[in-house]
């Protein structure tokens, strides 16, 4: 369309139409704006959205950089510029394509490249697996519902910067098997919502929100296209927690109170979207409807039937943990300590990764409440954890614990976590010595 026929479509003026396109990627749409695009990007035909979600995680291809300037833009930035790397197309042809600094670094680099570069191969995938698959009696939906389990369990155990190359390489291959009409299409659409929400959550473990909030988005889409409830459930308490994560309070409550009424009434889905939305309520303000709320979430946990493809940490200790992590946002440090130390304890074993978050959050919590040597202790062992699974939502607490420690201190366990924190960030950044 051209700007007079979006606007007009959009129902906005020419000139905010105008503005969006000058600005780009500078944009920060108003709530109302935002829900206008929204319906609009939800009413629109299959084919419209699949080229607009295309078009959106294409990569920026760039050409005629000599080495020099190559090299120039892998050294210089921040975490949320792009580095331009080199990559072989689908095809076997070499391409430029622009990867998340912070995705780089993190050594998932490899995975990202891949999902980046995977719509630049033309449809003789697509053709080939036609043409391999038509009369093949292969049941590839069971063979991606037992890889995301795996890839779960793997990602509780060793982190998702291990996995989240393994989980976009998934969604290629899913979406190469759609394209050429391999398998029963109903079912890969339902592997491809749920591997987008896993991509979400792993992303957001990366604190790549971008990311995350383009996979959520995704799974949403898609799990309106399958018309499900369970899975509009699971793309909308994926997208509550990650609003929880930025600390956007009213867009978290929101996303979840959707969730609550999409899924089964006592269901896990009901139950961590009741979580998510005790935690907006207190960030909110309102700290006594957040304690009934997490009260209600503990009721329906007690009865919910368990679900063998999602909500398997979702226990009484989980909720307790995120009522502590309620708590030392909020800045009540005293009861936040208390609590999270009752979670630690009580929390299933299979979780380590989770484990370190609680760490984290726990020791910045007892720093704020002046208990240093508690916090040293827990942040000790959550930067041990948090280097061996590459958790950035750990890594990032750490980090602000160190900030938060008087390096002169003489008491115990203080200069065993500044040391170990040293060691991590010399091998990060290496260059600083």
């Amino acid at each position: 369309m051209v700007k007079e026929e979006f606007a007009e479509y959009v129902g906005v003026s020419v000139d905010a139409v105008k503005k969006w396109e000058r600005l780009r990627a500078d944009i920060a749409l108003s709530p109302a704006y935002a829900r206008r695009m929204d319906e609009k990007l939800e009413a629109s035909e299959p084919a419209a959205a699949e080229r607009f979600w295309a078009i959106l995680s294409a990569p920026t291809a760039v050409e005629h950089l000599s080495p020099a300037e190559r090299g120039e833009k892998l050294g210089a930035g921040d975490d949320d510029e792009c580095v331009i790397v080199s990559a072989r197309a689908l095809t076997g042809e070499p391409v430029l394509v622009a990867v998340p600094r912070r995705t780089f670094v993190l050594g998932i680099g490899t995975g990202a490249i891949g999902a980046a570069t995977a719509g630049i191969a033309n449809s003789s995938a697509g053709n080939a697996f036609a043409a391999m698959f038509g009369d093949a009696a292969i049941n590839h939906v069971r063979h991606f519902d037992q890889l995301r389990m795996s890839l779960i369990e793997s990602d509780n155990l060793y982190g998702s910067a291990l996995t989240l190359p393994h989980v976009l390489s998934a969604l290629d291959l899913l979406g190469r098997l759609k394209r050429g009409r391999a398998g029963e299409p109903h079912g890969i659409l339902r592997m491809q919502t749920m591997f987008a929400e896993t991509a979400a959550w792993q992303f957001q473990d990366q604190r790549d929100f971008v990311n995350a909030g383009h996979w959520a988005a995704k799974a949403l889409q898609m799990s309106h296209r399958l018309a499900d409830d369970y899975y509009i459930g699971l793309s909308l308490v994926r997208m509550s927690q990650l609003a929880c994560d930025q600390g956007e309070a009213a867009e978290a409550e929101e996303l979840a109170g959707a969730a609550r009424r999409s899924a089964p009434e006592d269901s896990l889905f009901s139950a961590a979207a009741l979580t998510f939305r005790a935690h907006a309520q207190a960030l909110d303000g309102d700290t006594l409807g957040s304690a009934r709320t997490y009260d209600d979430a503990r009721e329906i946990v007690a009865v919910a039937t368990d679900d063998p493809k999602w909500g398997m940490f979702l226990d009484h200790s989980y909720i307790d943990a995120y009522q502590a992590y309620t708590y030392a946002e909020i800045g009540d440090y005293r009861r936040a300590t208390a609590q999270f130390d009752a979670a630690i304890a009580a929390m299933q074993p299979d979780y380590p990764r989770d484990k370190g978050v609680y760490l984290a959050r726990a020791a910045v919590a007892h720093m704020a409440a002046g208990e240093i040597e508690l916090a040293a202790g827990a942040g000790e062992r959550a930067l041990e954890i948090g280097r061996s699974t590459g958790s950035a939502r750990i890594l990032n607490k750490v980090r602000q614990l160190s900030g938060m420690i008087d390096t002169a201190s003489t008491q115990t366990g203080v200069a065993g976590f500044l040391d170990a924190f040293a060691v991590w960030e010399e091998e990060q950044c290496p260059d600083r010595s």
